[in-house]
């Protein structure tokens, strides 16, 4: 045994050498590929010991690869990353490691239920006769993996109070972060990276420069997907400092988590986020019907519409133009858009098929009229793919989840009330940003949507745990 180390210890570092003049040589050949291989391989090993041992970090790591791997793309100039495939993967890893760990649930929640019932639809769609690619079928399907995933990846994770909270904290950090950049945009300028992906395509610097100025966008690829990542972390920051104890860790999080966000927001020009706010409002006054929710509220809607009704800046100006309804051009165009395509979904009422339109559709099926039909909606994308009978499924689902919501909170203990409530408003935008965004493109929002879920869902099975376990005591 003794005679064999120094080999084993010569044989070590010589293989390590021969591994890295390849890597080397592999790097100059392929570029800057293979070093982001290399460090994303590291990163995934490690990603996969922590979730294993501390589960209730999995969704964060999600969210984080929704924010940060836009941004590496663009500081790495790999603007043909396939993002959608690296996060697919994550989502795989992430619920392997629950299902090693027995610790996979929530299949018999009522949420559990109801995505599971909206996966089988879809999947009976990729027999739809007159779809034009299955191709097309199958990879809409498949990029539904992080909408799956994270209820069942959230809902599976949570032990009680503090991992909720904990989760809440890492979300307000990376949301904070990317509030951040996107001022220190806006202030500071773009730095040359981002300047540089900005302008490398004619239509998407077209998209990003609007009303004469260049609309913010920090860590993701569009400034709308920003403002609504945005206005929903800082509402729910907002909803939690009426219900959190003052000078508490999480108290402070979430009064500099609104603060920042709704700020960042501003220099997004989205008009989808300004819709948004005051619809969260509503939803928190009726679920509260506190008086002092009422008080601060009423606040912010006057000092919000006398900024609204004059504007200090140009980025005001443009947020203001998203309640100008039928006078504003771009409404416009999509009414138009709307009314033509629906005679075609009322004659088609299981839809034209999945991916059949939107970017998939100009990929698989580019001869289709639906194909160069844009839907910018995610209730009209709906429509187009599963017909009149798909929409009405998912608008039924979602009012489903929604009451169940309510109920929930109303049984809850006290020290629930404020997370149920964030939940709640939360679910709530993101129903409403449904109409003029295609929210679910976007795995921030996908995470934040379906992990709400599986949030609300565990939450009403630990309550009712208890509430066994205290009646058997009894």
């Amino acid at each position: 045994m003794i005679t064999t180390l120094p080999g084993r210890k010569f044989w070590l570092p010589l293989i390590l050498v021969v591994v890295n003049i390849l890597l080397v040589i592999l790097s100059g050949k392929l570029g800057s590929v293979i070093p982001v291989l290399v460090m994303g391989s590291i990163i995934m090993l490690g990603v996969l010991i922590i979730s294993y041992y501390y589960p209730r970090f999995n969704i964060l790591f999600l969210l984080a690869c929704g924010l940060l791997i836009p941004f590496l793309m663009r500081a790495l100039s790999l603007y043909d990353i396939p993002i959608g495939l690296a996060s697919e993967a994550l989502c795989i890893i992430l619920f392997l490691t629950i299902v090693l760990n027995k610790r996979i649930g929530g299949l018999k929640s009522l949420p559990g239920v109801l995505i599971l019932v909206w996966i089988a639809f879809l999947s009976i769609e990729l027999l739809n006769p007159v779809a034009a690619s299955r191709v097309a079928g199958f990879v809409s399907l498949r990029g539904l993996l992080p909408f799956v995933c994270s209820f069942f990846i959230m809902y599976s994770s949570i032990e009680g109070i503090y991992d909720v909270k904990t989760f809440i904290k890492g979300w307000f950090i990376l949301c904070s972060l990317a509030g951040l950049y996107g001022l220190y945009q806006e202030f500071a300028g773009l730095p040359a990276f981002d300047m540089a992906w900005a302008t490398h395509d004619e239509n998407l610097y077209g998209a990003l420069f609007t009303w004469g100025r260049l609309r913010k966008f920090s860590f993701f690829v569009s400034p709308s997907e920003f403002a609504i990542v945005m206005v929903v972390t800082g509402l729910a920051g907002l909803v939690l400092l009426f219900f959190e104890k003052p000078k508490s860790q999480l108290f402070i999080y979430s009064g500099i988590t609104a603060f920042i966000c709704l700020w960042a927001m501003i220099y997004t020009g989205s008009r989808t986020a300004m819709v948004m706010l005051p619809a969260g409002f509503v939803a928190l006054l009726i679920i509260t019907l506190k008086r002092k929710v009422f008080i601060v509220v009423g606040a912010l809607v006057v000092f919000g519409a006398l900024l609204m009704l004059r504007p200090t800046s140009n980025a005001l100006f443009v947020m203001s133009t998203a309640f100008s309804g039928a006078d504003d051009p771009s409404m416009n165009v999509r009414l138009k858009n709307q009314q033509i395509i629906r005679a075609y979904i009322l004659e088609h009422p299981i839809g034209f098929g999945l991916g059949s339109t939107g970017y998939l559709g100009m990929k698989y099926s580019p001869e289709s009229f639906v194909a160069n039909f844009p839907p910018d909606s995610e209730y009209v994308r709906i429509a187009i793919e599963t017909g009149w009978i798909g929409l009405l499924i998912w608008s039924i689902i979602q009012a489903i989840l929604f009451g169940y919501g309510v109920t929930v909170y109303f049984k809850a203990p006290p020290k629930w009330k404020g997370v149920i409530v964030m939940i709640l408003v939360s679910l709530f935008m993101l129903i409403v940003a449904q109409y003029p965004q295609e929210i679910f493109r976007s795995q921030v929002l996908t995470v934040l949507y379906c992990g709400m879920l599986g949030m609300l869902a565990r939450i009403d099975h630990i309550h009712q745990s208890k509430e066994i376990s205290e009646s058997l005591v009894e």
